[in-house]
């Protein structure tokens, strides 16, 4: 009886091993031949917008004529967490947006030490490391299935985990929460679950998804403990948005710009890539929007086949295809965007139950693995 007990865990090893090892190459290789060993090309720093008063100009990767993108502006508010000089804020392009999303910069800071010459390297190493815990815990979240020992490796296949290392941003630490949320709440630790899920809204507003996800499966199987729980844990999300109202911050959330009118974000999408030709950019663009497409039916069908163990999933899932649905082509315009905004997708996908003979999941995950080589390989 011992036996499988001990072959799942020298399975759990095994894949925390080859998650790190390929987590830990990946990264040096984006340092020394992406970045040329230049720390702040993690964090894709555009020449429009001011720089942070932290950061010298000289030392700085810096790519002329771009606006840059939001690792630089989470690395700002990483050097300067408490915005204790004003030249932060002009730094930032909305300011009350960023400094919503403040968990991933202060934890970077705390874990600095405050010392602004380590925060890129800790920022790094906290997305670095956020891959091998999602990993982890993936691990332990199919510990009852009769499922692939190795399934959790499908979290190394998905593009956006791969341009969120590249970019800076705080996904990945905010997929840890969202993972972890899961986990505990399929095994009943329901003060974790809040814990985590709270966690993840201040990392990331729109995991309030799955906050609202969580509450919602908790009303239907009449968790009412939880429901008490989750309550519980909006309160430090709700403090820190009335605490922003009241240092008028400039700027205002963007949410014009990124979404509209139903399906129109959806329709300019596909009339762009019908129009872009055969290059290889656009084919690109093609393969990674129809991979996130396929992605939100085959947790739809999954679904339907195992409704019990997969309707968390799927409420996640029906609100970030309502959210889909109403983005414009700003988020859906670019690879880089949607399939980072979108990412949860895939971990939603990954964490759905698939006892069928089809392998949708191993079919659209190794479809992914091949989006995610090209992005390592030709991205710059």
């Amino acid at each position: 009886m011992f036996r499988p007990n001990l072959n799942k865990f020298s399975s759990n090893l095994v894949n925390i091993f080859l998650s790190t090892l390929i987590v830990f190459c990946v990264t040096l290789y984006f340092y020394f031949f992406k970045f040329d060993s230049n720390i702040t090309g993690f964090f894709r720093i555009g020449s429009i917008l001011p720089l942070s008063p932290f950061l010298n100009a000289e030392t700085t990767l810096i790519y002329h004529g771009e606006i840059g993108y939001d690792g630089q502006q989470f690395l700002s508010l990483a050097l300067d967490p408490f915005l204790q000089n004003p030249e932060t804020i002009n730094s930032l392009d909305h300011p009350i947006y960023r400094y919503r999303r403040i968990l991933y910069p202060l934890v970077s800071y705390l874990l600095a030490l405050g010392n602004r010459s380590l925060i890129p390297y800790i920022m790094v190493a906290i997305n670095a490391l956020s891959i091998i815990i999602i990993v982890a815990i993936t691990n332990f979240y199919f510990k009852s299935d009769n499922v692939s020992k190795f399934q959790s490796l499908f979290t190394l296949c998905i593009p956006g985990v791969w341009m969120v290392l590249s970019l800076g941003t705080a996904d990945l630490f905010s997929s840890v929460f969202l993972i972890a949320s899961f986990y505990c709440y399929r095994y009943e630790k329901y003060k974790l679950t809040a814990l985590f899920i709270s966690l993840g809204c201040l990392t990331r507003e729109t995991l309030l998804i799955i906050w609202v996800a969580l509450f919602l499966n908790s009303l239907i199987q009449r968790r009412f403990k939880q429901i008490q729980y989750l309550l519980y844990g909006l309160i430090p999300p709700i403090l820190w948005t009335v605490y922003i109202s009241f240092l008028d911050l400039p700027g205002k959330v963007r949410v014009k710009d990124n979404f509209g009118f139903p399906f129109l974000g959806i329709i300019n999408k596909l009339i762009n890539i019908l129009t872009g030709g055969l290059n290889g950019r656009n084919l690109f663009e093609a393969y990674m929007f129809f991979l996130l497409l396929f992605s939100f039916v085959a947790i739809f069908i999954l679904y339907i086949q195992h409704r019990q163990p997969n309707l968390l999933m799927q409420i996640g899932n029906t609100f970030y295809s309502i959210m889909f649905a109403f983005s414009s082509i700003t988020i859906l315009g670019y690879y880089l965007d949607y399939s980072r905004v979108f990412m949860d997708v895939y971990f939603l996908l990954l964490l759905s139950i698939n006892l069928t003979k089809i392998p949708y999941k191993t079919i659209l995950f190794s479809a992914s693995g091949v989006g995610s080589l090209a992005f390592l390989i030709l991205h710059s």
